[in-house]
């Protein structure tokens, strides 16, 4: 019988306001104000140097002002300065809006846009070294913003615990970046149900605080609104051992039923990948490739692939995805003495047509054991359908702990199950990765051998948008992008009967 190891996740949602009381507040007249106007209304307090913006102490915009900024500046906020928004913010450049601290050791609050502040907008906005951005019940977008090197406390005061900070609202949050924050790169708090839409955007190595934060913390969903995690890359780094992935929590059960549909992401290289907590969710989890979460090696703490905790009033469907070279695949772990989470890996006589199972599950391994799923609950599981590497029965069995393991846990249904490809594309060396990342005119792709290479960029959709057949030159290839829309696209080379794929953001 093999070990009864049980993966455990805590989670820490926080949203603080801060405290900060505006010291110049434009009059609420209705006015729409440029920089320029806002610098004359202010004085002091908005000034300009060599063609960069000063704001030197906390600002307000009062619920029916206007700021609009079309052009691309530079604004440097002072130390513990908070630019308050209670109007309508509209940055709309052409290539940048760049917030950043006067001094780089000494973060400004942040920008904070309140629930007057439906209908904002941040375009090619990047705010780094301050406590970041938080949005209290407006409805707002962010475009191809990036939000980097930001703080979670100033002094001994906690100033927020994620990059962008969401409360209450349903954001559109669309290609945006985020890049070595504090914690998480986004996060809502447990308490106030928030239902965003994040769709095509990178986070990098967010939580350098290093600790027990997932690189997207998200709490309580609106019941009308799904949240939607959609087409991310999601990725780690061995110094930050304690970022998980992305975090999914209904810890106090209440507010109606959250539903999450994550999709189509890439979760690499963090100490987990996907964790669904609580009660009262419905999360739909699929075509995603979740590998090599890994990065803490305590398996009794993290290194789930996908990991599902609760009761059985969380439900969901998992599908089409790969999970590999995690510590664990699956897991499966009931709160309370009830039943644990209803969740299905495919059941092929289920009426729903997306419970399809289509996993691959191999390689997950801890303790010299290959733990691919692991069921902690009493519960029945099916996970029919499914890819596990190998075509015999009695070696899928083996790396699946269940009812044969410890009679109190449920059996997972694992048969019929998928015969594996006999052949794969072996993928290219990590060096045939993009460069520059994000590209401009041109990306290069470092390859093996002189053999012509076949690229092919796919946009956020999955439409094939441009293919050439190139010859490498000294191990590379050059491909022109400069015809391309900014955006992110996936790459795939081909190179006789080797392939790499990737993601490249192109501006």
């Amino acid at each position: 019988m093999r070990r009864n190891l049980l993966p455990l996740f805590a989670f820490v949602w926080l949203l603080s306001t801060s405290s900060a009381w505006a010291q110049y507040s434009t009059p609420g007249m209705g006015r729409r104000y440029t920089l320029t106007q806002l610098a004359a209304a202010a004085g002091s307090y908005v000034t300009q140097s060599g063609g960069t913006w000063l704001i030197n102490d906390t600002i307000r915009l009062a619920a029916t002002d206007t700021l609009s900024i079309t052009t691309n500046e530079t604004i440097r906020v002072a130390d513990r300065a908070l630019v308050s928004v209670d109007g309508v913010l509209r940055i709309t450049p052409p290539d940048s809006v760049v917030f950043t601290a006067q001094n780089s050791t000494a973060p400004w609050v942040g920008l904070s846009l309140s629930a007057t502040s439906a209908g904002s907008v941040l375009r090619r906005t990047v705010v780094e070294r301050s406590g970041g951005v938080r949005v209290l019940d407006a409805a707002v977008e962010l475009t191809d913003c990036v939000l980097r090197y930001n703080v979670a406390t100033i002094g001994t005061r906690l100033i927020n615990s994620g990059a962008l900070s969401l409360s209450g609202n349903r954001a559109l949050i669309q290609r945006c970046r985020f890049i070595r924050n504090a914690r998480a790169g986004i996060n809502s708090p447990s308490n106030r149900p928030t239902s965003p839409v994040i769709e095509d955007c990178v986070f990098l190595e967010n939580d350098t605080e290093n600790g027990n934060y997932p690189q997207i913390n998200l709490g309580t969903g609106n019941p009308a609104f799904p949240i939607r995690i959609e087409r991310c890359q999601v990725i780690g780094a061995t110094a930050f051992n304690m970022a998980g992935g992305i975090g999914i929590s209904n810890l106090l059960g209440g507010g109606g039923v959250t539903t999450v549909i994550i999709r189509r992401n890439t979760v690499r290289n963090n100490r987990y990948g996907i964790a669904v907590i609580g009660s009262n969710i419905s999360s739909y989890v699929t075509g995603n490739v979740v590998e090599n979460n890994n990065t803490n090696p305590n398996a009794q703490t993290g290194g789930s692939g996908l990991n599902f905790q609760g009761n059985q009033t969380q439900t969901g469907v998992v599908s089409r995805n790969v999970l590999r070279g995690n510590l664990w695949g699956v897991t499966l772990v009931r709160t309370g003495t009830a039943g644990g989470p209803a969740v299905s890996f495919g059941n092929l006589s289920s009426t729903d047509t997306t419970n399809v199972g289509l996993n691959r599950m191999t390689g997950n391994t801890n303790g010299g054991q290959i733990y691919d799923f692991y069921n902690n609950t009493p519960d029945a599981v099916k996970a029919q359908n499914n890819d596990w590497g190998t075509t015999t029965a009695s070696v899928i069995e083996a790396h699946i702990f269940h009812q044969p393991d410890q009679a109190t846990l449920g059996m997972v249904d694992f048969q019929p199950f998928r015969t594996p490809l006999s052949t794969r594309a072996r993928l290219l060396p990590l060096t045939a990765a993009a460069y520059p990342n994000p590209a401009h005119a041109s990306v290069t792709f470092r390859v093996p051998g002189a053999a012509a290479v076949r690229v092919q960029l796919y946009n956020a959709t999955g439409r094939l948008v441009l293919e050439k057949v190139l010859r490498p030159l000294n191990g590379e290839v050059v491909l022109l992008t400069e015809a391309l829309r900014s955006g992110l696209y996936s790459y795939q080379l081909t190179q006789g009967e080797t392939v790499g794929v990737g993601k490249l953001v192109v501006e």
